[in-house]
């Protein structure tokens, strides 16, 4: 019985290396034929490859950006923009304050708490006048949380905050556009109208965002509310904790704390957004599946039309060799050796542009690496996806073909030689 058994098993496996020994021979004989049809499913499978490997580089890159190892903090907001809240919530609900961050700041395990004003402003340093930058009013936390080095001069004092001194230590991009040949040092601009001394310059960022993310300047939040504060604006507060393991602790403490000074009646749900950056990752986790799952299926699409590729040049090799399907009949070959010849054939044609479409797709992935420091990642899973999908592309369109081929009659067949 076994021995039976181990007999048909060889008999299926050398059946199977003679169709793929052929379908190789089919892909040499009509090399450009079967180029292109190859061509179609490696389209599909490199525009899968890069956009999953890219989103997951992103994906990586996000979570690198938001999270700081040595710094764990909370961020008090407003709105929770990452539960659906946005406009409405942010219009209704009373702003934050300075006296809030005083007495968060008295809580335990808590290291310091980042006042975060912001708008954007026009910049001009003698007759030069710069695009748009972001101005921060910020205090000492602010290089903390935001995990940013001053590269050139120094950062504003807890001294120049208190007394509302004019100066400012700006962003990369900001100085490279104000001060192209100059060093920024010592340099008066005006900002708004005011004019302010430069007092430090901070290094690149690397973020999603690009050169924009260092398109900024930042001055003491005393400052920026007696000169730059918009009516009805209140400060964003972030929260520094001492430690990861406090974070749970810290959080019902502010919760505590921002309820009892906000008045939030006890039958009430909070009117405020605490967040760590854990929660941010998440919610861009959810973002970029979302995206990957459209962009899946807009790469499926191209797998389907090189499937339809597969089809029609199956067919037309089954119409070009009816005499040798009808000689393989008339010596004994079964409806289902037919079958399986042609469909093995198909998946070996949609596996080898599978297989060049992952080596490609993942090459392209790998071009924002090398060029900008993008994080590459491998995704391992997707590959083996990518190689069933391809695969699985050949067996499906070259059934048609398969059954017309196995259906053919061998008398006919072999009247067409």
């Amino acid at each position: 019985m076994q021995k039976a058994q181990a007999q048909s098993w060889e008999k299926i496996r050398g059946q199977i290396y003679e169709a793929i020994r052929e379908a190789l021979m089919t892909i040499r004989g009509n090399k450009m034929r079967s180029f292109l049809v190859i061509l179609g499913v490696m389209i599909g499978v490199a525009s899968l490859m890069g956009m999953v490997a890219t989103l997951s580089g992103l994906e990586k890159f996000i979570a690198s950006t938001l999270s700081d190892e040595g710094t764990p903090y909370l961020s008090l907001l407003k709105a929770d923009v990452f539960a659906g809240e946005g406009h409405e919530e942010l219009e209704k609900r009373k702003n934050f304050s300075v006296e809030d961050a005083f007495a968060l700041a008295t809580l335990p395990h808590v290291r310091g708490v980042m006042i975060l004003y912001a708008r954007g402003t026009v910049v001009k340093y003698k007759e030069r006048k710069s695009q748009l930058i972001q101005l921060l009013g910020s205090n000492q936390p602010f290089l903390h949380v935001q995990n940013m080095n001053i590269v050139e001069g120094r950062f504003f004092t807890e001294f120049e905050e208190d007394h509302r001194r004019n100066v400012v230590a700006i962003g990369d991009k900001a100085a490279q556009s104000l001060f192209p040949n100059e060093d920024p040092i010592g340099k008066r601009i005006r900002i708004n109208g005011k004019e302010y001394e430069v007092v430090g310059v901070f290094g690149k960022r690397k973020t999603i965002f690009g050169g924009l993310a260092d398109n900024f300047m930042a001055v003491p939040y005393t400052s920026f509310e007696r000169d730059f504060l918009w009516w009805k604006q209140g400060p964003d507060l972030h929260i520094i904790v001492n430690r990861e393991e406090d974070l749970d602790e810290t959080r019902e403490n502010v919760r505590a704390v921002m309820r009892m000074r906000r008045k939030v009646p006890l039958s009430q749900p909070d009117d405020f957004s605490l967040t760590t950056a854990e929660a941010q990752i998440e919610f861009t986790k959810k973002l970029t599946d979302k995206v990957a799952l459209a962009l899946v299926v807009l790469a499926s699409i191209a797998l389907m039309v090189g499937g339809i590729g597969v089809m029609v040049i199956m067919l037309v090799s089954v119409t070009e060799r009816t005499a040798e399907i009808g000689i393989r009949k008339a010596i004994g070959a079964t409806r289902g050796q037919i079958t399986w010849q042609f469909i093995i054939e198909a998946a070996t044609l949609s596996g080898v542009g599978g297989m060049i479409g992952i080596f490609v797709g993942l090459g392209v992935a790998l071009i924002p690496s090398i060029l900008i420091g993008f994080p590459y990642t491998m995704p391992v899973g997707w590959v083996l996806i990518a190689v069933l999908m391809s695969l699985s592309v050949g067996l499906f369109f070259g059934i048609f073909p398969a059954r017309r081929a196995a259906k053919l009659d061998p008398i006919v067949a072999l009247r067409q030689e």
